[in-house]
């Protein structure tokens, strides 16, 4: 059974990887994933998408309700976060976490 995406964010997140140089598009477990050389950064799943972020960054965004932690398996992260844009346009407020995001697993490959 394939997990469900947001469709209306598959337009943005296409739109900033194409305008952001070394990122590419590509699939996670068949959902619309976005990644800097062979590491996801970002990924299209249920009502929103999750993003790779330094720990402490992530953390603190978590205490600030601009996202939630993300569980997996019954296991939370520590790095991946959930943001749920309630518009594409409150999405594209996302860039600079998403730039944030990219940079951050490239530096970690």
């Amino acid at each position: 059974m394939a997990i469900a995406f947001r469709a209306d964010l598959q337009p943005f997140l296409a739109d900033f990887i194409e305008n952001h140089r070394g990122l590419r598009t590509g699939r996670m477990f068949g959902l619309p994933a976005g990644y800097a050389g062979r590491r996801m950064f970002v990924c299209l799943i249920e009502n929103g998408l999750i993003v790779k972020l330094p720990a402490p960054v992530a953390k603190e965004e978590i205490r600030r309700g601009h996202a939630t932690a993300f569980t997996r398996r019954g296991r939370l992260s520590k790095t991946w976060i959930k943001y749920v844009p309630r518009t594409t346009r409150e999405a594209y407020r996302l860039a600079r976490v998403l730039e944030l995001a990219a940079r951050h697993v490239a530096e970690t490959a």
